[in-house]
């Protein structure tokens, strides 16, 4: 083959190529597909324009990513991915192509389409059919699906860690957030002495003003109970300032509480808003490129015309 399959043809290709229920990582599988595949020297090394990742690799991760949202492949560690259950079920009956409208019979795919759909739809301009977008505009509509993408991601693996190290990344957090110096301004708290406080962030080095930190890994909805509870430990420490970290959300009662504290400020971050500011704080994340977009300098010319 000369040229690299849209993604959507390859997800089928992946789930047969898993169904041996082997654990393989992506370059296994980009290996294997593209053995399978026959696809030529110069398809593999084919790649995006003004960027240094290749077709085949970016299509590759789209087609597994969908296919990983949708429930039909499992992630047990990172970069390795093993069918699921419901992966097994498919290929009892496999369709002649699986596709984005085939996804969508699956509950977990819906709800990630839902979600990437609510927040793509910010602004505007997002809800525009691509011949009404300028160039710029179309740029930054594929930016914003791709820091969608990272955020879910990113959401998904901050879930899989243990809750020691998932304390560990909110401090961090906040300290990449500008909340105290550096990691020697924060500290953890042993377990059972701090009435629900996790962390503190001393925001001066000698410690006059704190923000008090309680980490919840969570699936479920934190309620209003747990706020209750984390006002009570800050009364007992006599502090003014807290923030809740979880990686699910808050209940309705729990964000109205928040707003009826007139003694203190407590701060409820979800764990849709954490995965935003991981990002733009560059917390668990690299940069993997970069581009420039030049326009013409009016001033120049009319210089050069005076």
């Amino acid at each position: 083959m000369n040229s690299v399959p849209a993604y959507h043809i390859l997800m089928l290709p992946i789930l047969k190529l898993m169904g041996t229920g082997n654990e393989m990582s992506i370059k296994q599988m980009r290996d294997a597909i593209s053995k399978n595949l026959c696809l030529s020297e110069a398809a593999l090394v084919e790649r995006l324009e003004n960027s240094t990742q290749t077709i085949f690799y970016n299509r590759m991760g789209w087609a597994t990513t969908y296919l990983f949202k949708a429930g039909l492949l499992e992630r047990p560690r990172r970069a390795n991915y093993i069918i699921s259950e419901a992966g097994k079920k498919v290929l009892e009956n496999p369709p002649n192509e699986i596709d984005v409208n085939y996804l969508k019979s699956f509950e977990q795919f819906g709800e990630f389409q839902e979600r990437t759909k609510n927040e793509s739809e910010t602004t505007e301009s997002i809800k525009k059919s691509e011949d009404q977008l300028t160039p710029e505009e179309q740029v930054e509509k594929g930016v914003r699906r791709i820091q969608i993408e990272l955020q879910n991601e990113i959401l998904d693996r901050v879930k899989r860690l243990p809750y020691e190290g998932f304390e560990q990344l909110v401090l961090r957090l906040l300290v990449g957030m500008g909340y105290g110096g550096s990691m020697a301004d924060v500290q953890g708290v042993v377990k059972g002495s701090d009435g629900g406080v996790d962390g503190v962030v001393n925001q001066d080095h000698l410690g006059l003003d704190r923000i008090y930190i309680q980490a919840k890994k969570w699936e479920g909805q934190v309620g209003s109970p747990v706020i209750q509870a984390f006002a009570g430990a800050l009364d007992f420490v006599g502090a003014k300032k807290g923030v809740i970290m979880t990686t699910s959300k808050f209940s309705q009662p729990a964000q109205d509480y928040v707003k009826q504290i007139k003694d203190k400020r407590i701060i409820l971050v979800d764990g849709e808003r954490m995965s935003m500011l991981m990002l733009k704080h560059e917390i668990g994340v690299s940069q993997k490129q970069n581009y420039i977009i030049q326009r013409m300098d009016e001033d120049f010319f009319i210089e050069l015309e005076e």
